[in-house]
């Protein structure tokens, strides 16, 4: 008995087996007939596993318009050496009772260093500055404060963002969207 196998058939059975009958599924089971058909397939499975290069993705983008490009880069808090203990004697006026500072900074660094982030936290408020070590006006970003995942868009980078209230990030995402333009 003869099955006539499809494009469809052979599509499911390296993608979907589940959605191939009994029948059709024995018989490429046990056929030679189609294995190019099917090894091709496999090798296309194959290689939507794995993840495009940014180069790739990049020419992609300008091929094909509706393919949309986003650069993410994650900026991490710089670990700041741990204050000295004084060991001796503590004069009068460094023994009153000291006051928290009002203000305080954190600094926030991507891996390559191509990006540095300042969040300042005044007493109600903060700001929060972008900049480029490629000294260039960064344009049209979104900037997301984890772990409350407060996403904020800016135009450019040449004001500071300000917020009415505190943040202590433990990481800050920049979010570029690199559609090509004709």
């Amino acid at each position: 008995m003869k099955i006539d196998i499809t494009e469809q058939d052979l599509f499911n059975y390296v993608f979907s087996p589940d959605l191939l009958s009994p029948e059709v599924a024995e018989f490429l089971n046990n056929s030679k007939e189609f294995s190019e058909d099917i090894e091709f397939f496999k090798e296309l499975k194959n290689s939507l596993r794995q993840e495009l290069s940014y180069q790739e993705k990049k020419l992609l983008a300008k091929k094909i318009p509706s393919y949309q490009l986003n650069e993410i880069i994650e900026l991490y808090p710089v670990q700041t050496p741990a204050k000295k203990k004084v060991n001796g004697l503590i004069l009068a006026a460094a023994s009153e009772e000291q006051k928290k500072p009002v203000v305080s900074s954190r600094t926030y660094y991507d891996n390559n260093k191509a990006y540095i982030i300042k969040v300042i936290n005044y007493e109600n408020s903060c700001k929060i500055f972008v900049f480029s070590t490629l000294y260039e006006i960064i344009q049209n970003f979104d900037l997301i404060i984890t772990p409350q995942n407060l996403k904020y868009h800016i135009d450019d980078n040449s004001v500071p963002l300000e917020l009415d209230f505190n943040v202590v990030p433990e990481s800050i995402t920049l979010e570029f969207n690199l559609v090509q333009q004709s």
